[in-house]
Protein backbone atom coordinates (compact mmCIF):
# COMPACT_ATOMS: atom_id res chain seq x y z
CA UNK A 1 0.00 0.00 0.00
CA UNK A 2 1.60 3.66 -0.81
CA UNK A 3 1.59 6.41 0.88
CA UNK A 4 -0.69 8.06 -1.75
CA UNK A 5 -3.45 5.57 -0.65
CA UNK A 6 -3.31 6.42 2.86
CA UNK A 7 -3.52 10.16 2.41
CA UNK A 8 -6.73 9.17 0.33
CA UNK A 9 -8.08 7.01 3.10
CA UNK A 10 -6.88 10.11 5.98
CA UNK A 11 -8.97 13.01 3.65
CA UNK A 12 -12.21 10.84 3.63
CA UNK A 13 -11.50 10.38 7.77
CA UNK A 14 -11.48 14.17 8.45
CA UNK A 15 -13.98 15.66 10.24
CA UNK A 16 -16.50 18.04 7.94
CA UNK A 17 -14.80 16.94 4.91
CA UNK A 18 -17.62 14.93 2.83
CA UNK A 19 -17.45 13.98 -0.76
CA UNK A 20 -17.99 16.88 -2.54
CA UNK A 21 -15.48 18.77 -0.07
CA UNK A 22 -12.93 15.82 -0.70
CA UNK A 23 -12.79 15.97 -4.16
CA UNK A 24 -12.45 20.49 -4.14
CA UNK A 25 -9.47 19.83 -1.98
CA UNK A 26 -7.42 17.03 -4.25
CA UNK A 27 -8.90 19.25 -6.93
CA UNK A 28 -6.46 22.77 -5.72
CA UNK A 29 -3.95 20.69 -4.24
CA UNK A 30 -3.21 18.20 -7.13
CA UNK A 31 -3.68 14.94 -4.76
CA UNK A 32 -4.79 13.60 -1.42
CA UNK A 33 -1.22 13.79 -0.38
CA UNK A 34 -0.87 17.62 -1.35
CA UNK A 35 -3.87 18.39 1.04
CA UNK A 36 -2.15 17.16 3.82
CA UNK A 37 1.14 18.97 3.10
CA UNK A 38 -0.55 22.43 1.98
CA UNK A 39 -0.16 25.25 4.69
CA UNK A 40 -2.60 26.85 6.18
CA UNK A 41 -2.78 29.81 4.17
CA UNK A 42 -3.04 27.50 1.34
CA UNK A 43 -5.76 25.87 2.13
CA UNK A 44 -7.51 28.61 3.62
CA UNK A 45 -7.57 30.05 -0.24
CA UNK A 46 -9.43 27.58 -1.51
CA UNK A 47 -13.35 28.45 -1.78
CA UNK A 48 -15.51 26.97 0.46
CA UNK A 49 -12.83 25.94 3.12
CA UNK A 50 -12.58 27.49 6.67
CA UNK A 51 -11.20 27.66 9.65
CA UNK A 52 -12.60 24.54 10.97
CA UNK A 53 -11.93 22.03 8.61
CA UNK A 54 -8.48 23.40 8.19
CA UNK A 55 -8.01 22.85 11.46
CA UNK A 56 -9.37 19.24 11.37
CA UNK A 57 -7.04 18.62 8.24
CA UNK A 58 -4.11 19.02 10.83
CA UNK A 59 -4.65 16.81 13.18
CA UNK A 60 -3.22 13.25 13.59
CA UNK A 61 -5.93 11.30 13.98
CA UNK A 62 -7.16 11.16 10.26
CA UNK A 63 -3.62 9.43 9.37
CA UNK A 64 -3.68 7.34 12.76
CA UNK A 65 -6.64 6.26 11.27
CA UNK A 66 -6.30 5.45 8.14
CA UNK A 67 -2.81 3.35 9.01
CA UNK A 68 -5.28 1.24 10.57
CA UNK A 69 -7.51 0.73 8.29
CA UNK A 70 -4.67 0.23 5.80
CA UNK A 71 -3.68 -2.81 7.70
CA UNK A 72 -7.44 -4.05 7.80
CA UNK A 73 -7.32 -4.21 3.67
CA UNK A 74 -4.29 -5.82 3.28
CA UNK A 75 -5.40 -8.59 5.97
CA UNK A 76 -8.89 -8.97 4.51
CA UNK A 77 -8.04 -8.48 1.07
CA UNK A 78 -9.92 -5.67 0.05
CA UNK A 79 -9.42 -3.14 -1.85
CA UNK A 80 -10.16 0.63 -1.93
CA UNK A 81 -10.53 2.65 -4.71
CA UNK A 82 -10.15 6.71 -4.59
CA UNK A 83 -12.13 8.63 -7.32
CA UNK A 84 -8.94 9.37 -9.33
CA UNK A 85 -8.43 5.66 -9.67
CA UNK A 86 -8.93 4.56 -13.15
CA UNK A 87 -11.13 1.82 -11.70
CA UNK A 88 -12.90 3.64 -9.91
CA UNK A 89 -16.52 2.83 -11.47
CA UNK A 90 -16.92 5.09 -14.59
CA UNK A 91 -21.29 5.76 -13.77
CA UNK A 92 -20.28 6.94 -10.05
CA UNK A 93 -18.21 9.16 -11.13
CA UNK A 94 -20.42 10.96 -12.96
CA UNK A 95 -22.50 11.85 -10.41
CA UNK A 96 -21.61 15.03 -8.71
CA UNK A 97 -22.03 13.08 -5.37
CA UNK A 98 -20.11 10.23 -5.88
CA UNK A 99 -17.80 8.86 -2.84
CA UNK A 100 -14.39 10.03 -2.28
CA UNK A 101 -13.50 6.55 -1.76
CA UNK A 102 -15.22 3.22 -1.94
CA UNK A 103 -14.01 -0.17 -0.62
CA UNK A 104 -14.61 -3.46 -2.15
CA UNK A 105 -14.26 -7.45 -1.23
CA UNK A 106 -14.89 -9.60 -4.36
CA UNK A 107 -13.67 -11.88 -7.00
CA UNK A 108 -13.02 -9.07 -9.78
CA UNK A 109 -12.71 -5.17 -9.45
CA UNK A 110 -14.30 -5.27 -12.87
CA UNK A 111 -17.99 -5.99 -12.07
CA UNK A 112 -17.53 -2.38 -10.71
CA UNK A 113 -17.26 -1.48 -14.57
CA UNK A 114 -19.62 -3.59 -16.35
CA UNK A 115 -20.81 -3.53 -19.45
CA UNK A 116 -24.19 -3.69 -17.92
CA UNK A 117 -25.82 -2.77 -14.53
CA UNK A 118 -29.18 -3.44 -12.92
CA UNK A 119 -30.44 -2.04 -9.76
CA UNK A 120 -32.79 -3.67 -8.16
CA UNK A 121 -34.98 -1.88 -4.83
CA UNK A 122 -37.76 -2.40 -3.42
CA UNK A 123 -39.70 -2.78 0.06
CA UNK A 124 -38.37 -4.58 3.01
CA UNK A 125 -41.78 -6.52 3.77
CA UNK A 126 -42.78 -7.85 -0.12
CA UNK A 127 -45.41 -10.22 -0.41
CA UNK A 128 -45.02 -13.76 -1.79
CA UNK A 129 -45.32 -12.71 -5.36
CA UNK A 130 -43.46 -9.49 -5.36
CA UNK A 131 -40.79 -12.01 -4.06
CA UNK A 132 -41.54 -14.28 -7.24
CA UNK A 133 -41.29 -11.87 -9.00
CA UNK A 134 -38.06 -10.16 -8.34
CA UNK A 135 -36.64 -13.95 -9.19
CA UNK A 136 -37.99 -14.56 -12.32
CA UNK A 137 -36.63 -11.03 -13.39
CA UNK A 138 -33.16 -11.70 -11.79
CA UNK A 139 -33.38 -15.45 -13.98
CA UNK A 140 -34.08 -13.87 -17.21
CA UNK A 141 -32.11 -11.23 -16.80
CA UNK A 142 -29.17 -13.23 -16.53
CA UNK A 143 -29.78 -14.21 -20.81
CA UNK A 144 -28.39 -10.40 -20.98
CA UNK A 145 -25.15 -10.59 -19.29
CA UNK A 146 -25.87 -7.99 -16.60
CA UNK A 147 -24.55 -7.46 -13.15
CA UNK A 148 -27.37 -6.49 -10.43
CA UNK A 149 -26.90 -4.06 -7.55
CA UNK A 150 -28.92 -3.88 -4.43
CA UNK A 151 -28.46 -2.70 -0.80
CA UNK A 152 -28.51 -6.44 0.96
CA UNK A 153 -31.56 -5.29 2.78
CA UNK A 154 -34.32 -7.42 4.02
CA UNK A 155 -37.04 -7.98 1.46
CA UNK A 156 -36.68 -7.39 -2.06
CA UNK A 157 -32.92 -6.66 -1.77
CA UNK A 158 -32.24 -9.58 -0.16
CA UNK A 159 -34.03 -11.81 -2.68
CA UNK A 160 -32.69 -10.08 -6.13
CA UNK A 161 -28.81 -11.27 -4.56
CA UNK A 162 -30.02 -14.91 -3.74
CA UNK A 163 -31.69 -15.55 -7.12
CA UNK A 164 -28.41 -14.03 -8.28
CA UNK A 165 -26.39 -16.40 -6.66
CA UNK A 166 -28.69 -19.07 -7.32
CA UNK A 167 -28.48 -18.15 -11.06
CA UNK A 168 -24.72 -17.16 -11.23
CA UNK A 169 -25.62 -13.59 -11.87
CA UNK A 170 -22.99 -11.45 -10.52
CA UNK A 171 -24.30 -9.50 -7.89
CA UNK A 172 -22.99 -6.81 -5.97
CA UNK A 173 -23.90 -5.97 -2.82
CA UNK A 174 -23.85 -2.02 -1.34
CA UNK A 175 -23.58 -1.70 2.24
CA UNK A 176 -24.48 0.91 4.69
CA UNK A 177 -21.80 0.63 7.17
CA UNK A 178 -18.00 -0.90 7.05
CA UNK A 179 -16.76 -3.95 5.54
CA UNK A 180 -15.50 -5.11 9.34
CA UNK A 181 -19.09 -6.36 10.09
CA UNK A 182 -22.49 -7.67 8.39
CA UNK A 183 -26.02 -6.00 8.62
CA UNK A 184 -28.44 -7.44 9.02
CA UNK A 185 -26.32 -10.98 10.19
CA UNK A 186 -28.65 -13.12 9.11
CA UNK A 187 -27.56 -12.38 5.31
CA UNK A 188 -23.67 -13.31 5.89
CA UNK A 189 -24.66 -16.55 4.26
CA UNK A 190 -25.22 -14.75 0.93
CA UNK A 191 -22.94 -12.52 1.09
CA UNK A 192 -20.02 -15.29 1.53
CA UNK A 193 -21.21 -16.17 -2.05
CA UNK A 194 -21.62 -12.79 -3.67
CA UNK A 195 -17.66 -12.47 -2.83
CA UNK A 196 -17.28 -15.44 -4.84
CA UNK A 197 -19.05 -13.86 -7.83
CA UNK A 198 -19.44 -10.09 -7.73
CA UNK A 199 -18.94 -8.74 -4.40
CA UNK A 200 -19.71 -6.09 -1.61
CA UNK A 201 -19.21 -2.23 -1.75
CA UNK A 202 -19.00 0.39 0.60
CA UNK A 203 -18.38 3.80 1.28
CA UNK A 204 -17.40 3.56 4.76
CA UNK A 205 -14.21 2.69 6.78
CA UNK A 206 -14.28 -0.70 8.07
CA UNK A 207 -15.16 0.16 11.68
CA UNK A 208 -18.24 2.27 10.96
CA UNK A 209 -21.39 0.84 12.34
CA UNK A 210 -24.91 0.53 10.62
CA UNK A 211 -26.75 3.32 11.43
CA UNK A 212 -29.81 5.42 10.06
CA UNK A 213 -28.15 8.01 8.00
CA UNK A 214 -26.01 5.65 6.35
CA UNK A 215 -28.62 4.13 4.40
CA UNK A 216 -30.20 6.79 2.15
CA UNK A 217 -26.36 7.94 1.31
CA UNK A 218 -25.88 3.78 0.26
CA UNK A 219 -29.06 4.39 -2.03
CA UNK A 220 -27.25 6.68 -3.83
CA UNK A 221 -24.29 4.67 -4.68
CA UNK A 222 -27.36 2.16 -6.30
CA UNK A 223 -28.62 4.50 -8.02
CA UNK A 224 -25.23 5.92 -9.63
CA UNK A 225 -23.54 2.59 -10.13
CA UNK A 226 -26.23 0.84 -12.96
CA UNK A 227 -27.67 1.98 -15.84
CA UNK A 228 -31.05 0.60 -15.05
CA UNK A 229 -32.68 0.97 -12.11
CA UNK A 230 -36.27 -1.66 -11.27
CA UNK A 231 -38.37 -1.22 -8.35
CA UNK A 232 -40.45 -4.07 -7.45
CA UNK A 233 -42.73 -3.67 -4.60
CA UNK A 234 -42.89 0.02 -2.99
CA UNK A 235 -44.53 1.70 -0.41
CA UNK A 236 -45.06 5.87 -1.68
CA UNK A 237 -42.27 6.46 0.73
CA UNK A 238 -38.93 5.39 1.73
CA UNK A 239 -35.43 3.92 0.76
CA UNK A 240 -37.08 2.77 -2.90
CA UNK A 241 -38.35 5.97 -3.31
CA UNK A 242 -35.61 7.67 -2.27
CA UNK A 243 -33.12 5.46 -4.95
CA UNK A 244 -35.59 6.11 -7.66
CA UNK A 245 -35.08 9.52 -7.20
CA UNK A 246 -31.90 9.96 -7.34
CA UNK A 247 -31.50 7.66 -10.61
CA UNK A 248 -34.09 10.20 -11.88
CA UNK A 249 -31.53 12.64 -11.05
CA UNK A 250 -28.70 10.89 -12.19
CA UNK A 251 -30.33 10.14 -15.67
CA UNK A 252 -30.60 6.41 -15.63
CA UNK A 253 -33.30 4.77 -17.05
CA UNK A 254 -35.82 3.61 -14.13
CA UNK A 255 -38.55 0.80 -14.19
CA UNK A 256 -41.28 -0.43 -12.25
CA UNK A 257 -43.39 -3.29 -12.09
CA UNK A 258 -47.13 -2.44 -11.55
CA UNK A 259 -49.33 -3.44 -8.40
CA UNK A 260 -52.84 -3.79 -7.61
CA UNK A 261 -54.58 -0.79 -6.92
CA UNK A 262 -54.85 0.50 -3.13
CA UNK A 263 -52.07 -2.24 -2.17
CA UNK A 264 -49.71 -0.30 0.07
CA UNK A 265 -46.96 -1.94 -1.23
CA UNK A 266 -47.56 -0.96 -4.87
CA UNK A 267 -48.21 2.41 -4.56
CA UNK A 268 -44.69 3.98 -5.03
CA UNK A 269 -44.59 1.75 -8.01
CA UNK A 270 -47.65 3.11 -9.30
CA UNK A 271 -47.26 6.30 -8.42
CA UNK A 272 -43.64 6.12 -10.44
CA UNK A 273 -45.31 4.96 -13.59
CA UNK A 274 -48.31 7.63 -13.37
CA UNK A 275 -45.93 10.20 -12.64
CA UNK A 276 -43.92 9.43 -15.91
CA UNK A 277 -41.00 9.09 -13.62
CA UNK A 278 -40.53 4.78 -14.34
CA UNK A 279 -41.66 2.74 -17.31
CA UNK A 280 -43.99 -0.26 -16.74
CA UNK A 281 -42.51 -3.94 -17.15
CA UNK A 282 -43.87 -6.75 -16.60
CA UNK A 283 -40.59 -8.99 -17.94
CA UNK A 284 -37.29 -8.60 -18.21
CA UNK A 285 -37.29 -9.01 -21.99
CA UNK A 286 -39.29 -5.58 -21.85
CA UNK A 287 -36.48 -3.80 -20.01
CA UNK A 288 -34.28 -5.01 -22.05
CA UNK A 289 -35.60 -4.12 -25.00
CA UNK A 290 -36.23 -0.46 -23.60
CA UNK A 291 -32.56 -1.05 -22.81
CA UNK A 292 -32.03 -1.31 -26.77
CA UNK A 293 -29.38 -4.51 -25.29
CA UNK A 294 -28.33 -6.34 -28.74
CA UNK A 295 -29.03 -9.58 -27.62
CA UNK A 296 -32.58 -9.01 -27.46
CA UNK A 297 -32.84 -8.31 -30.67
CA UNK A 298 -30.87 -11.39 -31.54
CA UNK A 299 -33.30 -13.74 -29.28
CA UNK A 300 -35.96 -12.02 -30.95
CA UNK A 301 -35.02 -13.03 -34.71
CA UNK A 302 -36.12 -16.66 -34.51
CA UNK A 303 -39.55 -15.68 -33.27
CA UNK A 304 -40.05 -12.86 -35.41
CA UNK A 305 -42.43 -14.56 -38.20
CA UNK A 306 -44.94 -15.93 -35.67
CA UNK A 307 -45.23 -12.70 -34.04
CA UNK A 308 -46.12 -11.16 -37.30
CA UNK A 309 -48.54 -13.42 -37.76
CA UNK A 310 -50.67 -12.67 -34.83
CA UNK A 311 -50.87 -8.87 -34.97
CA UNK A 312 -53.78 -7.75 -35.90
CA UNK A 313 -54.79 -6.14 -39.28
CA UNK A 314 -53.99 -2.48 -38.01
CA UNK A 315 -51.19 -3.76 -36.01
CA UNK A 316 -49.61 -5.21 -39.26
CA UNK A 317 -50.04 -2.13 -41.45
CA UNK A 318 -48.25 -0.14 -38.32
CA UNK A 319 -45.70 -2.42 -38.65
CA UNK A 320 -45.10 -2.04 -43.04
CA UNK A 321 -45.39 1.89 -42.92
CA UNK A 322 -42.51 1.33 -40.35
CA UNK A 323 -40.60 -1.54 -42.32
CA UNK A 324 -40.49 0.62 -45.33
CA UNK A 325 -38.71 3.72 -43.58
CA UNK A 326 -35.38 3.24 -42.20
CA UNK A 327 -36.85 5.25 -39.25
CA UNK A 328 -40.00 7.04 -38.72
CA UNK A 329 -41.40 9.73 -36.52
CA UNK A 330 -44.74 9.11 -34.91
CA UNK A 331 -46.41 12.31 -36.52
CA UNK A 332 -45.60 11.47 -40.18
CA UNK A 333 -46.84 7.82 -39.19
CA UNK A 334 -50.19 9.18 -38.33
CA UNK A 335 -50.25 10.90 -41.35
CA UNK A 336 -49.31 8.38 -43.51
CA UNK A 337 -51.89 5.91 -42.03
CA UNK A 338 -54.73 8.53 -41.13
CA UNK A 339 -54.88 7.87 -37.58
CA UNK A 340 -55.39 9.89 -34.38
CA UNK A 341 -51.70 9.94 -32.80
CA UNK A 342 -53.32 8.99 -29.55
CA UNK A 343 -54.72 5.62 -31.03
CA UNK A 344 -51.36 5.12 -32.57
CA UNK A 345 -49.50 5.63 -29.92
CA UNK A 346 -51.23 2.59 -28.11
CA UNK A 347 -50.85 0.38 -31.01
CA UNK A 348 -46.71 1.06 -31.56
CA UNK A 349 -46.19 0.44 -27.35
CA UNK A 350 -47.85 -2.99 -28.02
CA UNK A 351 -45.81 -3.41 -30.85
CA UNK A 352 -42.40 -1.85 -28.56
CA UNK A 353 -43.34 -4.51 -25.81
CA UNK A 354 -43.66 -7.55 -28.23
CA UNK A 355 -40.20 -6.75 -29.82
CA UNK A 356 -41.78 -6.30 -33.52
CA UNK A 357 -40.54 -2.34 -33.59
CA UNK A 358 -38.05 -0.25 -31.47
CA UNK A 359 -38.50 3.37 -30.01
CA UNK A 360 -35.67 5.76 -31.11
CA UNK A 361 -35.04 8.92 -29.65
CA UNK A 362 -37.88 12.35 -30.76
CA UNK A 363 -40.75 9.84 -30.90
CA UNK A 364 -39.40 7.72 -33.92
CA UNK A 365 -39.57 4.43 -35.05
CA UNK A 366 -37.76 1.20 -36.91
CA UNK A 367 -38.34 -2.36 -36.96
CA UNK A 368 -36.30 -4.39 -34.95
Amino acid sequence: MSDSLLHQIALCQVPQVGAVTAKTLVQHCGSARGVFEASRKQLLKIPGIGLAVVDQIQKPEPLFRAERELRFLEENQVQALFFTDPLYPFRLRQCYDCPAILYFKGDRLDWLNADRMVGIVGTRKPTEYGKQLCAEFVGDLAAFNVVIVSGLAYGIDITAHRSACEKEVPNIGVLGHGLASLYPAEHRGTASKMIRRGGLLTEYISDLAPDREHFPMRNRIIAGLCDALLVVETASTGGSMITADLARQYARDIFAIPGRVRDTRSAGCNQLIKQDVARLVESAEELALAMRWDDFHTHKKGIQTSLLLDLSETEFAVYEAIRQQPEIGIDALAYHLGTASATLAHILLHLEFRGIIRSLPGKRYSTS
